[in-house]
């Protein structure tokens, strides 16, 4: 396959020299690795359906892992049962956001002419949860010192949502280069639409953060769930 010498086919050289072994895609640590250092690999296996069933299972395996270990970080506040409940509600922030986003993401993609599967979609997107999550955990160990040094849970809510963002605009810029790869990979149809994704993100950002809103609190002590109804506009206003 001819590639030029721009940036962006540097780009794809460097994505198409990378290698994974797919019999190790039932391992959760092995298919973290390769998000991080070998995504043309699995960008291609997942294209292919190459053993797909287990890069699911490990991949929501990581994004669970890695979540629940922020999670338990942010609970650290308030030491005690309020760190197993936040190590429990992460995971549902992160991949509750996922699993919600999919069918959108799917049904549009495939409106602009992709021919991924429902089960192929749901892999680019657990791609993204996973690279975020992988993100909250290169950053846990500054926000467990912040979490266990100091007082304010205003600043510390500040924090931890500047962190969530970058976590996430990284997963989106993940995701955006898998695009790209895999529009490269297959020039005869459009994987994922640009349009789409960015579009497709807001929303993920906006669900995202309802969800979290939902299943507060995260920080402060209190019940598992509050069962309150609300916008996460209401706390942005106030």
């Amino acid at each position: 396959m001819d590639i030029d010498a721009t940036p962006e086919g540097k780009l794809f050289d460097r994505l198409e020299r990378d290698q994974f072994d797919s019999s190790r895609a039932g391992a959760p640590w092995a298919v973290a690795g390769a998000v991080l250092t070998s995504q043309g690999a699995l960008l291609r296996d997942l294209r292919s359906g190459r053993r797909l069933g287990a890069y699911l299972a490990s991949l929501t395996a990581a994004t669970l892992l890695f979540s629940a270990a922020y999670g338990a970080i942010l609970g650290l506040f308030q030491p005690g049962l309020q760190t197993l409940f936040a190590a429990a509600k992460m995971p549902i922030v992160v991949l509750g956001t996922a699993l919600l986003c999919t069918p959108t993401f799917y049904v549009f993609n495939s409106i602009l002419g992709s021919r991924l599967t429902p089960a192929q979609t749901l892999g680019i997107v657990l791609f993204l949860a996973a690279s975020a999550s992988l993100v909250l955990v290169a950053f846990a160990p500054i926000a467990w010192l912040f979490t266990v040094s100091s007082g304010g849970p205003g600043f510390l809510t500040g924090l931890h949502v500047a962190i969530f963002l970058v976590a996430a605009l990284y997963g989106f810029r993940s995701l955006d280069v898998g695009r790209r790869y895999l529009n490269f990979v297959d020039a005869t149809q459009v994987a994922v639409n640009a349009k789409v994704l960015f579009l497709w993100f807001l929303l993920v950002l906006v669900v995202a953060l309802q969800m979290a809103y939902y299943f507060r609190p995260l920080l402060l002590p209190g019940p598992f769930h509050l069962g309150e109804r609300g916008l996460f506009l209401d706390v942005l206003l106030r």
